[in-house]
């Protein structure tokens, strides 16, 4: 039960819609009028309406197809507290007759008659196919093809004779069958009578039943067609725009809007269906019968879909503000009539239509339902990163609360039309720029360069870290023929700090962390504009790894490195110095080693074969020996350079 008290449920951006609807009463036995529909983008519609005269029921007529709509989302206000809502059932009486089995199928398809029929004596005839006896089973089979006809659909049939035989026969189910007996005629004697019982005329009468004689209002939300936005830019003197919102709706509720209020809405509400109007049944597993000691049959479980979850819209929209600026209108554009300001609330936009709406069914309205809102101004629009034609653009702001619908804007100038926009929408005060021709007013040319430059450097961690600069100059040399804003969107790096320098005030923005913004102001001539980006690269390098190029082009750059540092690398470059000059007196001396042991492994081999008495074999003694001592004397120097090379790799370290 409803709390006494009015309750208001205009839900922002759920909105109503006509169905089955007039204004001035939803059917000759309703005693309700409808106040007022809401339309909103998202294809949905709120309707409003109240009792004609105070009383204690509420009868609202609804098209069978939105009572499911209506159950779900209808609210009574008023302080009559509600009682019940009563309607006719969703299934049609036919379901509950005697031969409900034949109403719930397809009669046109001979299955649900045969099925009906079941152990009843039947005759079927179809082709030059006959049979006839008490029915027993049947089956849909098809018939294979052949190179000269496809395969048909066909359905086998067999029956108890009156001789105690069962027959088989099959009919083709797309050509002439007819099934005859004593049955049949029982089982149409009551469907004739059912069928025209269960006929629905489109329509469900909702009787709201109250506790005592009130006054008292309804408010329900249903589907409809959408409203379609459309736009009319009209550019006047200085670039100056008029924007004017135009909306295109259809009456499709079957009946005529007779003086109601007319609302437009904007948002993204979140929006099921659930049909809480037709019975919903639960599935149950099989139990098979057991008989004997056969094996158990497993349950049967038959899965029936979820039914959609219902939807809690948007609550009553709040901090009502107008976002509509006063701007001139130009002396070509006549004025547009309104509703008025447009309403910004926490989720959605509405845009009330001006006056009493009178619309026939099935007629369509178009109306104005946004002017001079917002700012707009047409600028010449470059975007670097798509190439470098300049267009002509509109650049649109409106207020930060509104949420304004997309739809195309055909603009004009003084001379007429001169191109279409794609307008997508906006919403939180988003500023948007719209191409609608190439600029004939606007002709430039772009120069570019890149380079990197080596700003500083620094130990830190037993690391150098070094901090180079990416630059990019992008120079634009811009004629316009006469004074004009131009805009220029062009990629911006990770960490890309975007100047730009002219001969008038230039201002760079950053619209994401990929795009910059420059703007200026440009007058009729020649300007040029120097855009500039900066971005900081970061190398870092162990000491040990350290190159001589390295240092030698941090020390070649002035102001780059403090006397503390350069000190520092200056000691590191004459560790790394001469730790390469031990390497290759390493290298030499290991190579030297090598032949000497190769030499006394000869003279080995030779005294073997040589007497040492005689002066041969003497000599060759002598100059292993020799060899011997110039080994023992090379060994001790490598000893002597790998030290040197650690205490001069300890000084690389720690300079």
């Amino acid at each position: 039960m409803l709390a006494s008290g009015r309750i208001s449920i205009l839900l922002a951006a759920i909105l109503v819609a006509p169905g089955a609807f007039a204004a001035d009463g939803l059917s000759d036995d309703g005693n309700v009028a409808v106040t007022r529909v809401t339309l909103a983008t998202g294809g949905l519609a709120e309707v409003e309406g109240a009792l004609e005269v105070p009383g204690d029921t509420m009868r609202l007529a609804i098209e069978r197809a939105l009572v499911a709509d209506v159950l779900r989302t209808l609210v009574i206000t008023g302080d009559a507290p509600v009682r019940s809502i009563d309607l006719e059932a969703a299934e049609p009486v036919g379901e509950r007759s005697a031969t409900g089995r034949l109403i719930g199928g397809d009669l046109a398809d001979p299955t649900t008659i045969l099925e009906s029929l079941i152990g009843e004596t039947v005759e079927v005839r179809g082709g030059a196919n006959q049979i006839a006896g008490r029915l027993l089973a049947y089956s849909l089979i098809t018939i294979a093809g052949s190179e000269t006809q496809g395969e048909r659909p066909a359905v086998r049939i067999a029956v108890a004779t009156e001789d105690g035989r069962v027959a088989y026969a099959t009919f083709e189910t797309n050509n002439s069958l007819a099934i005859d007996g004593p049955a049949v005629g029982e089982r149409m004697a009551g469907v004739v009578p059912a069928l025209r019982q269960s006929v629905d005329d489109g329509r469900r009468e909702l009787t709201v039943r109250l506790d005592g004689e009130a006054d008292a209002g309804f408010s329900f939300v249903v589907p409809t067609t959408v409203w379609r936005p459309s736009y009319r830019a009209i550019i006047g003197e200085g670039g100056n725009v008029d924007l004017q919102g135009w909306a295109t709706l259809e009456n499709t509720t079957g009946l005529d809007w007779n003086d109601i209020e007319l609302r437009l809405a904007v948002g993204t509400p979140v929006a099921y269906y659930q049909d809480v109007y037709s019975p919903l049944r639960t599935s149950r597993p099989t139990a098979p019968f057991q008989v004997g000691r056969t094996v158990e049959v497993p349950l049967i479980e038959q899965d029936m879909p979820a039914p959609a979850m219902g939807a809690a819209f948007g609550s009553r929209m709040q901090d009502v503000q107008s976002f509509a600026a006063q701007a001139p209108m130009p002396r070509e554009a006549a004025k547009l009539v309104t509703g008025g300001e447009a309403l910004a609330g926490s989720a959605a936009t509405i845009f009330p239509v001006d006056g009493a709406i009178d619309l026939a069914a099935g007629r369509t309205l178009t109306v104005p339902f946004l002017a001079n809102a917002g700012e707009a101004e047409r600028v010449a629009f470059l975007n670097l990163a798509l190439g470098e034609t300049p267009m002509d653009a509109l650049e649109l702001a409106f207020d930060a609360a509104a949420t304004v619908p997309g739809g195309l804007i055909a603009v004009y100038d003084r001379e007429g039309f001169v191109g279409d926009a794609r307008f997508a929408g906006a919403d939180g005060g988003e500023v948007t720029i719209l191409p609608f021709a190439l600029s004939t007013d606007v002709n430039l040319q772009v120069k570019g360069d890149q380079r990197w430059s080596l700003s500083s450097a620094h130990f830190s961690d037993g690391a150098l870290r070094i901090l180079r600069q990416a630059r990019r100059d992008i120079s634009l040399t811009v004629e316009a023929k006469e004074a004009i804003t131009l805009v220029v969107d062009l990629p911006q790096e990770n960490g890309e700090a975007m100047a730009a320098e002219a001969a008038v005030p230039v201002e760079v923005s950053t619209v994401s962390p990929t795009l910059s913004r420059v703007r200026i102001a440009l007058p009729a001539g020649s300007t040029q504009i120097e855009i500039t980006g900066k971005r900081p690269i970061w190398e870092s390098y162990m000491v040990s790894n350290i190159s001589t190029a390295v240092i030698e082009e941090v020390l070649a750059v002035d102001g780059a490195v403090d006397a503390e540092t350069a000190e520092r690398l200056q000691a590191v470059a004459a560790a790394a110095a001469e730790i390469a000059s031990i390497d290759r007196q390493l290298g030499t001396l290991e190579a030297d080693l090598a032949d000497l042991r190769e030499a006394v492994a000869s003279d080995r081999d030779n005294l073997e074969a040589i007497d040492v008495s005689t002066p041969d074999g003497a000599r060759i003694r002598e100059r292993l020996v020799a060899r011997t001592d110039a080994i023992d004397a090379a060994m001790a120097n490598l000893r002597d350079l790998r030290q040197q090379r650690l205490e001069a790799e300890s000084k690389l370290r720690n300079p």
